[in-house]
């Protein structure tokens, strides 16, 4: 990646402790690191949004400084300071400088106004250049009345690229295997921050391992409800799906290339669990390891070009990494006795991974160099199925800390742990793309 020619706005040139770097972790692959010790969040002051209904006024302005709070927060780059009342107005009608009292760089204040009869809720945010008294947005965001919490991820996403030149993740979403009453296992999907939750499947059988395609339209997975475990696409557009591969054993594990041509999985046809290339359109596939130990759990680097998988041709899980074409394998954890569940970072430097520790499972990432391990938790119980936000900062993942199996999310240090979803058991986390 150049760095030259990524966008960066002035409120990040002007952070002294805010700084990009590129890093070669192969001869022909570029990845962009974030140093994120000494990473200094933005502050961006948020001020009541305003509107005249009563209780619902007063229940939305909550909800609009909730949601939004929590979407640039999570976002990566802002500490968000909520402030009470209105910003006081400039001759422009602008807000003033209070760049000198607040140490804010921009701030965000809005209305909003909820049309009963025609069902419609429309938020006007005003994004404002502290130090300039610019605005940077001001803008009309309309939908259906029901659809408050879409439109607030939405301005949030607009804040952030407007503000850091980098897509937001609020509109993203999470894939998940949900176990059913019935004992059914089924495939939901929720918001990134663990509303607006849905089932997908609903054939009643045990359904695993949702893996997204990269344009977020399409989530593949394995089923066992005509008996063998299949692979599966459900197309999100369309409500519709369709059988992939229905090779004799296992067709599990699903990984989608970031070019969207092609899926990683693993197929036991021959016998023992092996890693393969199934390509989408002609369904035709290629094998790319030949061990008599299980090869599984593949993972794409964003480059395309290469796939961390678990391998337990030690003598116990290991994590290893390969070229797409199965050549130069080498290994990478040697930490451990029992290492599984590689998710590779989509900004490349890093993959997250479960290791085997005296609580149960513990989740850790490692540089692709073999550097830096690092412990993300340290808790009770189990820990598991590490999967990346679509801008890198954080992690969702699966917790027993509280009983049954639940979601959890954090940042890429391990810090901000918190739950997602109560109740039930919830695993096999998948976080989607950004939306455009």
């Amino acid at each position: 990646m150049n760095i030259s020619s990524k966008k960066i706005t002035s409120y990040l040139l002007i952070l002294p402790c805010l700084f990009f770097a590129v890093e070669a972790i192969a001869q022909t692959d570029v990845y962009l690191r974030v140093y994120t010790k000494t990473f200094q969040r933005m502050e961006i002051d948020l001020y009541n949004f305003e509107g005249e209904y009563g209780n619902k006024a007063a229940e939305m302005t909550d909800l609009i400084n909730d949601v939004l709070s929590n979407d640039l927060w999570m976002s990566g780059y802002f500490k968000v300071n909520k402030k009470s009342g209105a910003p006081q107005n400039n001759k422009n009608g602008n807000s003033v400088d209070t760049r000198g009292s607040t140490g804010a760089l921009a701030q965000v204040s809005g209305s909003f106004n909820l049309n009963f009869n025609n069902n419609r809720i429309s938020i006007q945010p005003h994004l404002i250049d502290n130090a300039s008294g610019r605005t940077i947005i001001k803008l009309e965001y309309t939908n259906k009345i029901g659809k408050e919490r879409y439109l607030i991820h939405k301005i949030a996403d607009d804040i952030v690229y407007s503000l850091t030149g980098e897509k937001g993740i609020a509109r993203s979403k999470v894939a998940f295997v949900s176990e059913q009453s019935n004992g059914a296992k089924e495939i939901s999907v929720m918001d990134y921050d663990g509303h607006n939750r849905t089932t997908l499947t609903s054939n009643k059988s045990i359904n695993l391992s949702p893996a997204w395609s990269p344009e977020g339209t399409q989530i593949c997975y394995t089923s066992y409800k005509t008996g063998n475990p299949d692979l599966f696409v459900f197309n999100l557009r369309t409500n519709s799906q369709i059988r992939l591969s229905n090779r004799k054993g296992l067709n599990s594990a699903p990984a989608w290339s970031p070019d969207g041509a092609k899926i990683a999985l693993t197929l036991s046809k021959d016998g023992n669990a092996e890693l393969y290339i199934l390509e989408v359109e002609k369904k035709k596939i290629r094998r790319l390891t030949y061990n008599r130990t299980i090869d599984s759990s593949p993972t794409w680097s964003p480059t395309n070009r290469e796939i961390a998988f678990t391998s337990d041709r030690s003598g116990s899980p290991q994590i290893y990494i390969m070229d797409s074409d199965g050549v130069n394998v080498r290994r990478l954890t040697f930490e451990g006795g029992y290492n599984d569940s590689p998710s590779w970072s989509p900004r490349g430097d890093k993959i997250a991974f479960v290791s085997r520790t005296q609580s149960g499972f513990d989740i850790y990432t490692i540089d692709v160099t073999g550097e830096n391990q690092m412990r993300l938790t340290d808790s009770s119980g189990s820990n598991e199925d590490p999967s990346w936000s679509p801008n890198g900062f954080s992690l969702i993942f699966s917790s027993t800390r509280s009983g049954n199996k639940r979601l959890y999310s954090m940042f890429w240090d391990g810090s901000d742990q918190k739950s997602l979803t109560s109740g039930g058991t919830n695993y096999s986390p998948a976080w989607s793309a950004q939306l455009k």
